[in-house]
């Protein structure tokens, strides 16, 4: 290639990015606005329903904040210790502040909040260096991971809570774990892997939205990308130490979170059971993952307010319980996270994207 080609060349990816950056800045505050929106149009009714609680505990209530705070950073140090089953060594506070982001992303944003903020933490792990590939891996494996195990310790509550048989909810938590386990061996195998991102790819390369010469490479090379990207996932196992420590990472979040439930309780000074709390708990947790509403709105608080209640709960220490719990839990950690997106783009190093070949095919 001559001098001339390579100006060319380069001006032509200069031109690109020039036409590329303007609307991004507009996306991203537009992004911002709307969800802060969302949250500043909820948040006053749970100023008011404050102000009519009585006797309210205020250090119960600081630790249920504390606890709650403290799950999410769980979480993303179970994101970090992925990152580095494949080499990537992110500092721990960019990798916290990702987590705390994404989850306002999946929280309050409608429709695509759950796509969009895997994307998001997707995207921002690659301006950190990290590649596609891995990127991927650790931002799906964590959700994975997380969801498989509150499926298994949910069976296992639900029989603390007398609500199943014993006898029937260990072997369903065996079942749901050695299921799991051997999906597990299955996908990661290399011949499966590439079989399917083959398609996957193939699929990206018919998607409008995103980079033309991208979706060009993705559709003429498919088979080579997605026998790279096979070989790479399928490097990226962890041994039995590290399971060991992802598993009581993905443990030790949920227990913080249900914890925060825990003290929510006990901040309304009144005492409910724990068993009760569990199933409370999960049917929040199913709330949210059904996504009829960002972060399960609505319909977690009451199917948390029908548990209590019908367990023979007051209707006052119930629904303050509820209020204390969901403002920390889903509008407190939205607000931290809103502002951590905010800042986020101004903060990060970034690895441009150059709409080339080269940049389309992942790096091993």
């Amino acid at each position: 290639m001559t001098s001339v080609d390579v100006a060319s060349t380069e001006s032509g990816a200069v031109e690109h990015r020039a036409r590329r950056v303007p609307w991004r800045p507009l996306l991203h505050w537009g992004v911002v606005v709307a969800a802060v929106g969302y949250l500043v149009w909820r948040v006053p009714d749970l100023v008011t329903q404050f102000e009519q609680l009585e006797r309210v505990q205020w250090g119960w209530v600081a630790a249920a904040g504390l606890a709650g705070v403290a799950a999410l950073a769980v979480y993303g140090e179970l994101h970090r210790q992925l990152l580095l089953v494949g080499g990537a060594h992110v500092p721990g506070p960019a990798v916290q502040s990702i987590t705390f982001a994404q989850n306002a992303v999946s929280t309050t944003v409608p429709v695509v909040g759950g796509a969009g903020s895997l994307g998001y933490a997707i995207n921002q792990l690659r301006r950190r260096g990290v590649d596609g590939a891995l990127s991927a891996w650790a931002v799906l494996l964590a959700g994975v991971i997380t969801t498989v195990l509150l499926i298994v310790l949910g069976f296992l509550g639900l029989a603390w809570a007398g609500r199943v048989p014993l006898k029937l909810a260990i072997p369903a938590a065996l079942v749901v774990a050695a299921g799991s386990a051997g999906v597990w061996a299955l996908l990661t195998h290399p011949a499966v892997l590439q079989r399917g991102l083959t398609s996957l790819l193939r699929v990206f390369g018919r998607t409008p939205g995103t980079c033309t010469t991208c979706r060009k490479t993705w559709l003429e090379k498919a088979d080579a990308a997605a026998l790279q990207l096979s070989e790479r996932v399928a490097r990226l196992r962890p041994g039995g130490a590290r399971w060991t420590v992802l598993l009581v990472l993905a443990a030790g979040s949920w227990g913080f979170d249900f914890f925060a439930l825990i003290a929510s309780a006990e901040g309304t000074g009144t005492h409910i059971r724990w068993d009760v709390l569990a199933v409370g708990f999960l049917v929040v947790q199913a709330s949210i993952a059904l996504q009829i509403l960002p972060g399960g709105a609505g319909l977690a608080e009451a199917g948390l307010l029908g548990v209590l209640v019908a367990a023979g709960v007051p209707a006052a220490p119930a629904a303050a319980t509820v209020l204390i719990y969901r403002a920390i839990s889903w509008a407190g950690l939205s607000v931290i996270g809103w502002i951590v997106y905010a800042l986020q783009p101004h903060t990060a190093p970034t690895h441009g994207h150059e709409p080339t070949a080269a940049a389309a095919l992942p790096q091993a």
